[in-house]
């Protein structure tokens, strides 16, 4: 056993980061105990670090009309302007993003640093990941060791506002042509929606985005602009779970389909284009990344079958809020167990219940986590 454990451990989660200290700053910082805050936190930090993994952000930047706050560019996450689609206009902008294998690794190692911070009861939390079977090993102080499935993604990636100095006569929503080095000297922003802006300052500076985006979170006077930030957020999670497209923020939402008809005939929105699609669902709600957890649990399971000091999960930001009734609630009292483990008691064949194990013992999120006996 001692072998499987050794082989299993991995790294400190963001370890490999440079800004991994701007993260331990913030969740430091961070006083306020609601779950739904830290999800917040947690779409606000991947959102910057959506901006620091993509390559080329300079050829990515639009020229827009719309931006409030001095600024007069835009780079977005989804296929949606922001700032124009608040002022009523359904403008199409092709969403820029990582690469998908730089994204899995930034979400699943940030939620880890997250769940690392938060419990006071893990005594270590350690990124797996590559082939292994498992993406995480956590310790409990009571000597459990739970091994997991990481699947994360944020409900909103919000967008960056950018000033650019100098544009010559530039087109409403045409790109921007700039240099790496030009953008370094432009200032910027974080756009949370709703006229709520972070500013980042230059491009350029230390440990641009995180560390201007920690300054202004730990200040206390910005409490009141955090405060309203926070209820978009709920508003617009809310709006997710439900898919109430009459909400205004719902098409800001990550996985939100399509726009209404209005925008082909009214707003130029290109054919068959969405504005972010199922792949992007919140948290572990993409049906994919349910069915690949359950089914690395089960392996992970079988993989330990015997050992009672061994627990499987299921991590990520929220939980599958669209697909938990369909995919994941019929699971969480199921017991499996293996045909070798049969005995004839009374001329029935039966598993006792010390050999029979849970699908996946918990679903540690964020947000309304499923722990059963165990305490974070």
């Amino acid at each position: 056993m001692a072998n499987k454990t050794e082989k299993t451990i991995g790294h400190l989660p963001l370890i490999e980061y440079p800004w991994a200290g701007e993260i331990d700053r913030l969740l430091e910082s961070v006083s306020r105990k609601e779950p739904s805050f830290r999800a917040f936190l947690f779409d606000a930090v991947m959102s910057m670090a959506y901006v620091d993994a993509t390559a080329g952000l300079e050829k990515n930047i639009e020229y827009c009309d719309n931006a409030i706050g001095g600024y007069n560019a835009h780079i977005g996450f989804i296929n949606l302007c922001s700032q124009c689609y608040e002022n009523n206009s359904w403008q199409y902008q092709k969403a820029v993003k990582p690469e998908s294998g730089a994204l899995g690794k930034l979400s699943s190692e940030l939620i880890l640093k997250f769940i690392q911070h938060f419990s006071d009861n893990f005594e270590q939390v350690c990124v797996i990941g590559g082939s292994d079977y498992a993406d995480a090993l956590i310790i409990h102080k009571n000597g459990l060791k739970i091994l997991a499935e990481v699947k994360s993604a944020p409900l909103i990636t919000y967008p960056l506002l950018i000033k650019i100095n100098q544009l010559d006569a530039v087109k409403h929503h045409h790109k921007i042509t700039l240099t790496s080095s030009q953008l370094k000297t432009c200032d910027s922003a974080l756009y949370l929606h709703n006229n709520c802006i972070i500013p980042l300052g230059k491009t350029g500076g230390e440990n641009w985005p995180f560390k201007p985006f920690v300054d202004f979170m730990v200040d206390n006077k910005n409490a009141d602009a955090i405060e309203q930030q926070f209820q978009t957020w709920l508003a617009a999670r809310e709006a997710y779970i439900t898919k109430n497209r009459q909400s205004k923020i719902y098409h800001l939402t990550n996985a939100c389909g399509s726009p209404p008809l209005e925008a082909k005939k009214h707003h130029g929105w290109p054919h068959k284009q969405v504005i972010s699609d199922s792949k992007t669902s919140a948290g572990m709600d993409r049906t994919d990344d349910i069915k690949k957890g359950i089914y690395q649990t089960l392996k992970i399971g079988l993989t330990h079958k015997g050992e009672n000091d061994f627990k499987t999960a299921i991590i990520s930001n929220l939980p599958a809020y669209r697909h938990n009734d369909d995919y994941l609630s019929p699971l969480i009292p199921m017991l499996w167990g293996m045909e070798t483990d049969l005995k004839t008691i009374d001329g029935q064949q039966v598993i006792f219940r010390e050999d029979l194990r849970y699908v996946f013992d918990y679903i540690i999120t964020l947000e309304n986590p499923l722990l059963r006996e165990l305490v974070v």
